[in-house]
């Protein structure tokens, strides 16, 4: 059994008068001496002198000045938590049965915890500065009530800025903007306290403050999206920071409301630091298991979602922006990438050859997976992004280097397609080819998706190997080695439907990228505005015949079906069209139709067969027949 102290003060205010002979008569023989908080204060040398273990019982204001007191006469101290106090029930692991509560208050081994002094007032829980959005959120808030809250307060979200200065084993001065800051003596149950559960302890001698600041209406969705989903986080989210050190200073432009602990203390600037173990409290968690979250010392700074440098002169005191502004200092490795991705190099070269190469093989003998092989092999997709990037921020080198090098590959590729297909005795036409010879408005959708997610992908380092999947989707090489086959076939509608399908792809990719970059921050504005539209300007020009392909396809499949099981009365004798496939070659088109009769059909039949079907065509029409005669 634990042991319990002999002896105790007990403190109390009007609202613990009610327990005074409850603890009196506590069944574990400690010798209480009852006296109201108004009287200790007013002799606290008669009462405090020589006391060892006090137990308190009042609002959160007399159990700070009871702390106070502690911190000064080295005695220990036990709560008795009123009903309503579930904040320090919580905190500090209490009971909420009475009879157990009482128990743990009077053991006699208290431990050593930290004290948060913010403003030189006793911190407990938390101290807010500014606007906190959903982030201090508790834990059983429903989640209607708080995507309604969430939507309230985003027409009044400003970033205004602010100063941060810690001193510890490192001294750091950061100059930044922020909706709001949150000071962490212990962590409660909202969202930001789970931020920083996993790394947080009554005795690191550190405190840790949340630093919220999405820096547009996408990150705020981003953000209350996280907040709505997760339960339980260990990462530090987009469009907020993290801060651990023993003395965190905070300085505002402007001044502000300072809440400590749910009361208005005054207002900015704000100084908390921590006094190490600077007090004895009977507490009902396994410190253990706490000092296992967080070294002492180990002081944090993540601040790389926080804005700074050019970022901070656009973003404090406004409103912020449907889209965010990211300076290149954020994003450097990604633009380092993408200068070096739109610099032509002998490596490109030799892949465009081998990726164009494989592809015609591929190509030529029907084969899925040798094209597929050659998709992968294509260095295409990579300059295309750096367009995109070229083209958003203005980058003229970027996007002269990237068009360079996507015009040579381009060039290299259909003239290793055609010297292949003039070289070669074997000249097919297969299904591969076929299917790249009739792009439609759905193949500038597959491009628009597959930009998107090559923007996506290049822009985040854990998930950059997905942009080979990308560059399958896409499919780049193949069209392109499609359309100089044509050329070497001497076929001009071969080449122009084959390059008709690169070109959609190339648009809608860099249109597609263009503006993914855009809603990932990459730039405040599209700033080449001259070379968006001239991209604007060919994907209306392919959308044409693509939209007109689509409605052929729409009209040959409701023609097919529509003749399936028809009936023809042709001289007396019926013909059955079971099915029936419109294909366009050129300027004419062919119709294949599989045929049923009963009876014996002469040229003079099929003759009027053809008459007749003639009469739903304005073109020039090949009709070609399969007949099957059935009993």
């Amino acid at each position: 059994m634990a042991d319990h102290v002999p002896s105790a003060l007990f403190i109390y205010s009007k609202e613990g008068q009610d327990y005074v002979t409850k603890i009196e008569q506590n069944l574990h023989g400690a010798d209480i001496t009852s006296v109201p908080i108004e009287i200790v204060l007013a002799s606290e040398k008669e009462y405090l002198q020589n006391c060892l273990h006090v137990v308190v019982c009042g609002p959160i204001h007399v159990i700070k000045k009871v702390m106070r007191l502690a911190m000064e006469y080295q005695f220990s101290i036990g709560f008795i938590p009123l009903p309503s106090q579930l904040s320090l029930i919580s905190t500090y692991g209490l009971p909420k049965d009475f009879k157990e509560a009482v128990s743990l208050s009077l053991r006699s081994d208290p431990k050593n915890l930290d004290i948060v002094l913010c403003n030189d007032q006793i911190l407990l829980f938390k101290a807010k500065i500014g606007l906190f959005t959903l982030v201090d959120s508790l834990e059983k808030t429903s989640k209607i009530k708080l995507f309604v809250n969430g939507m309230k307060q985003l027409f009044s979200i400003h970033l205004l800025p602010f100063t941060i200065k810690t001193s510890g084993k490192n001294n750091t001065e950061l100059s930044t903007a922020a909706c709001g800051c949150l000071l962490f003596a212990n962590p409660e149950h909202s969202f930001a306290s789970r931020l920083i559960a996993h790394d947080s302890s009554f005795t690191d001698g550190l405190l840790s403050m949340v630093v919220i600041a999405p820096m547009s209406i996408i990150d705020y969705f981003r953000l209350m999206f996280r907040i709505l989903t997760v339960k339980i986080s260990s990462t530090i989210p987009d469009s907020i920071g993290f801060i651990k050190s023993p003395h965190i200073n905070l300085e505002s432009e402007n001044e502000l409301n300072v809440y400590i602990d749910g009361e208005k203390e005054g207002k900015t600037p704000v100084d908390c630091r921590v006094i190490p173990e600077a007090i004895k409290i009977n507490h009902g968690k396994d410190l253990a298991l706490e000092n296992q979250r967080s070294t002492p010392g180990s002081e944090k700074f993540i601040t790389k979602s926080l804005p700074l440098g050019k970022e901070l002169l656009k973003a404090k005191n406004k409103r912020i922006p449907f889209f965010t502004y990211a300076s290149e200092d954020r994003f450097k490795d990604l633009f380092v990438a993408l200068r070096d991705d739109a610099r032509p190099s002998s490596i490109y070269l030799v892949l465009m050859v081998l990726s164009t190469m494989l592809a015609t093989v591929g190509l030529a003998m029907n084969s899925s997976s040798v094209i597929i092989g050659a998709m992968l092999l294509a260095p295409l997709m990579a300059p295309i992004i750096a367009l995109a990037m070229g083209i958003l921020r203005m980058d003229r080198n970027m996007f002269r280097q990237s068009l360079w090098k996507i015009f040579t590959g381009v060039v290299l590729a259909l003239a290793t397609a055609a010297i292949m297909t003039l070289l070669s005795p074997y000249q097919p036409l297969t299904n591969e080819m076929q299917g790249r010879l009739n792009p439609t408005v759905l193949d500038l959708i597959v491009a628009i998706v597959a930009g998107i997610a090559g923007a996506y992908t290049k822009s985040y380092k854990e998930i950059l190997q997905s942009l080979a999947g990308v560059a399958i989707a896409v499919a780049l090489v193949p069209p392109l080695a499609t359309a100089w086959i044509g050329i070497g076939r001497l076929d001009f509608y071969f080449f122009s439907h084959a390059f008709l399908l690169f070109l959609t792809n190339f648009i809608g990719i860099v249109l597609a990228a263009t503006l993914t970059f855009r809603i990932l921050g990459f730039s405040g504005v599209v700033r080449d505005k001259r070379g968006l539209s001239i991209v604007c300007i060919f994907l209306i020009a392919v959308s044409i015949p693509l939209f007109m392909a689509y409605q052929g396809i729409t009209e040959k499949a409701a023609f097919e079906k529509a003749w399936r099981i028809e009936r023809f009365y042709v001289n007396g004798k019926y013909l059955i069209v079971q099915n029936a496939d419109l294909v366009k070659t050129g300027r004419k088109k062919v119709l294949t139709v599989e045929i049923l009769a009963r009876e014996q059909l002469g040229r003079s039949d099929l003759n009027e067969f053809k008459r007749k079907v003639m009469k739903n065509f304005s073109d020039d029409l090949v009709i070609r027949a399969k007949l099957t005669y059935i009993p």
